[in-house]
């Protein structure tokens, strides 16, 4: 199974913002009303997975490579900075940059958000999503 966005361009060198003001304009992930109109139909719920399931995710910035361990958000991890070598962590869920959270989710355009020895790793937003069918990577056997 494979979900894919339909058009995402990835950031290109924009100038960093130099003063401390912030806008007047609530944040698009701050705002129930939106957080609630967002297309679920572009995810991936980890209950619907089975145990010991492959699943790739490219954000915007980095390839990762997840292998479910269980239901309640237990993987195991690899890929970008964080994540250089297969690590367990738990996968809270996806986030748009706010306080709101959908669990247990990995929905394209959102960010992915893992929890690792107490510490918050979030992910850039997702592009692709793909369940891989087969065999276990051979260093995890």
């Amino acid at each position: 199974m494979s979900v894919r966005s339909q058009s995402t361009s990835p950031k290109t060198g924009a100038a960093r913002r130099t003063d401390t003001t912030r806008s007047e304009r609530p944040r698009a992930a701050a705002s129930l009303d939106v957080w609630l109109a967002l297309d679920w139909s572009n995810s991936i719920h980890l209950g619907t997975l089975e145990e010991f399931q492959q699943v790739q995710v490219c954000t915007l910035n980095t390839l990762y490579e997840l292998i479910v361990i269980n239901h309640r958000g237990d993987v195991r991890v690899r890929g970008g900075r964080y994540f250089p070598d297969w690590t367990a962590a738990r996968l809270a869920g996806c986030t748009a940059g706010g306080s709101f959270l959908k669990r247990l989710t990995i929905n394209l355009g959102l960010q992915m958000e893992f929890e690792i020895d107490c510490r918050r790793i979030i992910t850039s937003p997702v592009r692709t999503i793909t369940v891989l069918q087969g065999a276990l990577p051979s260093e995890l056997h």
